[in-house]
């Protein structure tokens, strides 16, 4: 069956933002790299349909004939590089990678994800790399299982087949129906309602993890179940009556995203909730660098010193982005005076920033940074009080 408008729109965004397709050299290794991106042994590509994702990353015009593009595939072919072999079916072609296959693969990315040896920098960074030894299809297949942060040990049956059921409904586009329990002081194990008086919830999966000898299911709903918050981490030990619903999954940009970053988010805490994300600067003093690093990795910018530099009270300005979480606002509670949020630098000294980090203030005025600051301030002020509040 031929690729709808929009499926052709979909495939085409999984391809490499920056690539160009002005000439047929261009086209060759575009070609190239939209069959090792795409195409697998279970996900073939017929020549209308490579013409139709051409179609919808570069316009009608940088999208050749059906002809062409068989000469084109036929001289990647022959020329036996890039990586890749083709093979050509009833069904289209597709392109074998020629350095791993796809259970070497999972074997390399479960070794990353569950070694000791390594920062969760180091594993992100690793882990985003072995992505790129598969098919973003084969990608989704790979997200489907658990995502570790640390060693997996045995559990339940019950809790592993609320997993199973959670990658099944993430494999067959479908929401996830369960019900989520507390604990009472007797020991009981009760539901509990949504904010809307609701005790089953019908959500989409996003993600499976595995945290602090605990598994969880990431899900989204556009209509938060608790807390406004439309990304929710759950307990899997906490989940009854689990099934795969009927009801298609929400296939929103929200989705898309969090999924795209699922094993990034890792770092950001474990809390079950992932609050909206905000640029804010953070002050950080010299002796608070290890803290700094331990929870952003090695690759921020500092710029705007105060005091000279191999002086332990010395401090220096970053900007990261953060979720908007008691998770975050825990954290930096924890670093007192050696870590602090400060208000963005004047419109001036922000532009010669800006050449500094990149696109992490992309698209960002100075106006919407104050508005994420104040935000970011006013719910750690939130915190703090609500902390303090049984002992005044």
């Amino acid at each position: 069956m031929a690729l709808t408008r929009r499926e052709a729109e979909e495939l085409a965004d999984f391809l490499p933002a920056e690539m160009r397709c002005d000439n047929s050299r261009e086209r060759l290794l575009c070609l190239a790299e939209l069959l090792r991106t795409l195409t697998d042994r279970d996900h073939a590509l017929s020549n209308a349909e490579i013409r139709a994702v051409l179609a919808a990353k570069f316009g009608l015009a940088c999208a050749p004939s059906e002809n062409t593009i068989a000469a084109d595939l036929k001289a990647i072919g022959n020329a036996g590089c890039l990586g890749i072999r083709l093979h050509t079916g009833p069904k289209g072609t597709w392109a074998e990678r020629t350095d791993f296959d796809f259970g070497e693969v999972r074997l390399l990315l479960n070794a990353v994800q569950s070694s000791r040896m390594l920062t969760v920098q180091q594993s992100n960074v690793l882990q985003e790399g072995i992505f790129g030894l598969v098919s973003r299809r084969q990608e989704d297949d790979l997200i489907d299982e658990v995502i570790v942060a640390d060693r997996q040990t045995r559990k339940s049956q019950k809790v592993l087949d609320a997993l199973n059921r959670a990658a099944r409904a993430r494999r067959t586009k479908r929401r996830l129906e369960f019900k989520y329990t507390y604990t009472r002081f007797d020991g009981k194990a009760c539901v509990l309602p949504g904010d809307d008086g609701n005790e089953t919830r019908c959500e989409t999966v996003v993600a499976l993890y595995y945290m602090g000898d605990t598994y969880y299911v990431e899900t989204y709903s556009s209509k938060p179940w608790r807390h406004g918050m439309t990304i929710v981490k759950s307990r899997a030990d906490r989940m009854i009556d689990v099934s795969v619903s009927d009801v298609p999954e929400e296939r929103t940009e929200e989705v898309r995203l969090a999924r795209r970053y699922a094993r990034g988010r890792i770092k950001e805490g474990h809390g079950m909730f992932d609050g909206k994300m905000r640029t804010i600067f953070l002050r950080v003093r010299s002796d608070m660098t290890n803290v700094f690093f331990d929870r952003f990795g090695q690759g921020a910018k500092f710029f705007m010193p105060v005091g000279p530099l191999g002086d332990p009270s010395s401090t220096r300005l970053t900007v990261v982005a953060v979720p908007e979480t008691f998770a975050f606002f825990r954290w930096l509670s924890s670093a007192g005076a050696g870590i602090v949020m400060e208000q963005p630098p004047e419109k001036i000294e922000l532009s010669m920033i800006r050449d500094k980090v990149g696109k992490r203030l992309e698209g960002k005025s100075r106006e919407d940074l104050l508005a994420d600051y104040e935000v970011m301030l006013k719910g750690y002020l939130r915190y703090l009080d609500d902390a303090r509040a049984p002992y005044v």
